[in-house]
């Protein structure tokens, strides 16, 4: 599987994450309360060291391709996007994705990267469906994955403790139709 990765979407473009993105900013999407709140790296305080030794974890796990999410406007890393881990037999692969840039909230650009990826994974990975797993809660990216055709496969109910309380967990999937 390819490791080293650029894919042109609409408004963003996907590349292969490197350890130089690890920057203070990146650091403190992955510590904010509020960036953090639907990702279970929430859990943990992240530093420069510890995130960078992520990155060349997953870089090194051949089961997931790690990409930065670029917007196009003005060549800003505004977050990151994965597929993984792959299941070569199954043909099929989990989408996650975080935008650390406030600023890019609610413009698409989450969206963008979620069908450039998906187009990717179906046209050149060859797999056969692509899914995810949003909080309940999480209204924007449950509207995100659908906006590219994903469809609500089913929710796991009280499945995790979010701000004390324990919600659904929705899942979503699209199949490749070629």
């Amino acid at each position: 599987m390819k490791k080293e990765v650029q894919i042109n979407g609409n408004r963003v473009y996907l590349r292969s994450v490197k350890i130089s993105d690890v920057t203070k900013e990146y650091v403190s999407w992955l510590n904010s309360n509020q960036i953090n709140q639907f990702l279970e790296s929430r859990f943990m305080k992240h530093n420069l060291s510890s995130t960078k030794k992520y990155i060349q974890k997953i870089k090194n796990n051949e089961n997931f391709i790690f990409l930065a999410i670029i917007r196009k406007d003005n060549e800003k890393h505004i977050g990151n996007i994965k597929i993984g881990p792959i299941d070569e037999q199954h043909k099929i692969g989990e989408i996650g994705l975080m935008i650390g840039d406030k600023k890019s909230w609610g413009k698409g650009f989450a969206t963008d990267a979620i069908k450039t990826l998906t187009e990717y994974a179906f046209e050149d990975l060859k797999l056969h469906k692509v899914f995810a797993g949003v909080y309940q809660n999480n209204m924007g990216s449950i509207k995100a994955f659908q906006k590219v055709g994903f469809f609500i496969e089913g929710n796991r109910k009280k499945h995790y403790l979010y701000k004390n309380e324990y919600v659904d967990l929705v899942l979503l999937g699209k199949i490749n139709s070629s």
